[in-house]
């Protein structure tokens, strides 16, 4: 069966999107881990947080923006991810019934 070059671009583009979403997950997975050590050091420490907190807003306020475009984008690839799976399953599939029909 031949294939085009929009199928193996197509296949590169899944490989490259799934690499990301792993990338991007491992990420947020890294971060929420970090999270709960900032929450076990400022435990006994609420003066610090405070203090923390008041110097480090607007540096905090950009890392929450940062955060939620991230998630945004990771759901944004693996709903891409599903259309692509889905592309390339209909095109292999038309591709195998030309070479019964030809």
């Amino acid at each position: 069966m031949f294939k085009d070059h929009f199928y193996y671009r197509l296949r590169d583009r899944l490989s490259f999107s799934q690499e990301y979403a792993l990338e991007c997950s491992t990420r947020l997975r890294h971060l929420e881990i970090n999270k709960r050590a900032d929450y076990d050091f400022f435990k006994n420490n609420k003066i610090l947080f405070i203090f923390d907190e008041t110097v480090n807003l607007p540096t905090n306020i950009i890392r929450s923006f940062k955060i939620a475009r991230m998630k945004i984008n990771l759901k944004k690839c693996l709903s891409d991810i599903k259309v692509m799976q889905q592309e390339l399953k209909n095109y292999e599939e038309d591709g195998a019934i030309w070479t019964l029909l030809g």
